[in-house]
């Protein structure tokens, strides 16, 4: 149980040698959800906000109508999840990260293994950062850095008016021959019409008021 759970270990993290899988598992979930791993290391996350939650939810929602039609026409299977683990590496570093939004392969029942029905970046098709004050250079240099050499094809990246208000605009990134991110696109807020319009890798259409939606008037 979280409650005989020992809170300080979390904050001593700097002297744990290493997190690995192993160590993953045993954990609380209440906790991996404050957490990511790199290399084995602990990086602490906090809570989003209010704007960065009311975003991603909406989001999903948006791609969520779209992927499913994808799905029908064309009989295939994708889910669309917000702040789900994704395991980037088991060996020779644990190496996790839980992006605000994915979409990603469904995984097949009989995989096994013990990520379980989590997907492993291999699975990811887009994959959505909503950058916050606190996450600038993790989701424009660090992140962008993984998801490109995990060879994920789609990077979007949402920025909030002031990092954390409604978003101002979405710049949709995609995996070149040479396992860079090179542009595929974007939209600003008052300039273009959709915040997002696209047909890689799927067809869909966002407006801005799908990602307004819950904001205060």
């Amino acid at each position: 149980m979280s409650e005989a759970f020992d809170w300080s270990w979390l904050r001593q993290a700097t002297a744990v040698p290493e997190i690995t899988l192993d160590s993953y598992l045993d954990l609380p979930e209440d906790l991996t959800r404050q957490i990511e791993v790199e290399d084995g290391r602990i990086i602490h996350c906090e809570s989003p906000s209010p704007s960065h939650q009311r975003i991603s939810r909406n989001l999903v929602q948006a791609v969520l109508d779209a992927t499913e039609k994808h799905d029908r026409d064309n009989r295939t299977c994708h889910e669309v999840n917000s702040e789900l683990d994704v395991l980037f590496s088991e060996v020779p570093r644990f190496n996790y990260r839980r992006p605000d939004v994915i979409v990603y392969r469904c995984v097949p029942r009989d995989r096994g293994g013990r990520w379980k029905d989590k997907p492993l970046a291999g699975d990811v098709v887009v994959i959505v950062e909503v950058v916050s004050a606190s996450t600038v250079t993790e989701d424009l240099i660090t992140k962008r850095r993984l998801y490109a050499k995990a060879g994920i094809p789609h990077y979007w990246i949402i920025r909030m008016a002031g990092d954390d208000g409604i978003a101002m605009s979405i710049e949709r990134l995609r995996l070149s021959a040479d396992q860079l991110y090179v542009s595929g696109g974007g939209a600003v807020r008052d300039k273009d019409l959709f915040a997002v319009q696209t047909a890689d890798p799927l067809e869909v259409t966002v407006t801005w008021d799908q990602l307004d939606r819950g904001f205060p008037s």
